[in-house]
């Protein structure tokens, strides 16, 4: 009997001894890699990022361009600095938004941009004159091309200028819907026989 409470005790310590072996084994490998992200700081930082939105037929729709680029895993964000973003719809006049900084919230369905926004539309294929949209905080959905803002904001087009508290913008419709305090200065209609 007193052979096999010291063969017991023998397998016991054996198998204690070969679990505290392995458990500083892996503490030994896990000590070496670098610390774990952060959940409050960026996972990953980018400079010269360019990221590009496909359709269903793999076209590129849009792209977002930024001097840099900080991704935040926790909420999914990404802050840019010196973002440009640009349409590449061949069906719309070019389109083209920069900013100082940009917030990209919802995998990219929605880009919160501000500082010295400006939004600059190419002229249309059926003569309308070219826009440039200027205010300080602007967001964007890019799938919808659609834009709205609730500070003042000021639009060229042409030889017109319309200055506004708040507008929101569609570029697929080509339309502008101004909220508040709207003042401006619109060119004159050309007559079909005042043209020559």
């Amino acid at each position: 009997m007193r052979d096999r409470i010291t063969a017991i005790i023998a397998i016991l310590l054996l198998a204690g001894l070969a679990g505290v072996t392995y458990w500083f084994s892996q503490a030994a490998q896990f000590s070496n890699l670098a610390n774990p992200v952060s959940r409050e700081g960026p996972d990953s930082i980018g400079n010269g990022v360019t990221l590009t939105q496909f359709d269903a037929m793999g076209r590129a729709t849009n792209r977002l361009f930024a001097e840099t680029m900080k991704h935040y895993a926790a909420d999914d964000r990404a802050e840019l600095q010196q973002p440009r973003y640009v349409s590449l719809r061949p069906d719309q006049p070019r389109l083209e938004a920069r900013a100082q900084q940009a917030l990209v919230e919802e995998g990219g369905e929605r880009i919160i941009m501000t500082g010295d926004v400006v939004i600059t539309r190419a002229p249309g294929r059926d003569g309308e004159a070219p826009m440039r949209l200027a205010t300080e905080k602007l967001v964007a959905l890019p799938d919808f091309e659609q834009f709205s803002t609730d500070l003042p904001v000021e639009v060229d087009r042409g030889n017109s200028v319309i200055r506004s508290v708040g507008m929101d913008y569609d570029n697929i419709k080509r339309v502008v819907k101004f909220h508040s305090k709207v003042r401006g200065t619109f060119e004159a209609a050309r007559t079909q026989g005042a043209r020559q």
